[in-house]
């Protein structure tokens, strides 16, 4: 009988947390990009600010390390290269264009999804709130807050292939 119920506990599902920081940087010259605190006005109290017409140096840190199979962020597949791992963290790097997307009219914001597939068949979405300015437009585009980070906060069961996504913090 206690055979029985220790494979039932075995069953059970296991759940891991893990953490990922995503810087994104001008390409050309490692410029920062800004975010601005919408407040109420929109789904999402954050919105990251971008420029059309731009490449973008997207660097990802996992903590614990992660095996990524695959990147991808506005439905655009992303070529990644690992820069640094070890049992602690793992980094990875891509580059990620804005060329043909549209500028945002006023009062306007979209969702960016950022899409990580892993070697463990697991998958994560994490939607980003964005705004595109022109290339010419060099103030409101930088007005608001540096952007250090993305910092998302993961959560992955066993027997489910999706990731939980808890939150997402514009630090």
């Amino acid at each position: 009988m206690s055979h029985a119920r220790d494979s039932c506990n075995m069953a059970s599902t296991e759940e891991r947390a893990f953490k990922l920081d995503v810087n994104i940087t001008k390409s050309e010259d490692s410029s920062p990009v800004f975010f601005k605190v919408d407040g109420e006005r929109f789904k999402e109290v954050q919105t990251l600010k971008l420029q059309v017409d731009t490449k973008y140096r997207l660097s990802f840190e996992f903590r614990p390390a992660m095996e990524v199979s695959e990147i991808s962020m506005g439905g655009v597949n992303l070529e990644h290269t690992l820069k640094m791992s070890d049992e602690r963290s793992s980094q990875y790097e891509c580059l990620w264009s804005t060329y043909g997307m549209n500028e945002s009219k006023s009062k306007d914001r979209f969702y960016s999804v950022l899409y990580i597939k892993f070697t463990n068949d697991k998958q994560l979405n994490a939607r980003i709130q964005c705004k595109m300015y022109s290339l010419k437009d060099k103030n409101h585009v930088t007005w608001g807050s540096c952007l250090k980070n993305l910092h998302i906060d993961c959560k992955m069961k066993d027997g489910q292939n999706y990731i939980d996504v808890q939150q997402v913090l514009f630090k």
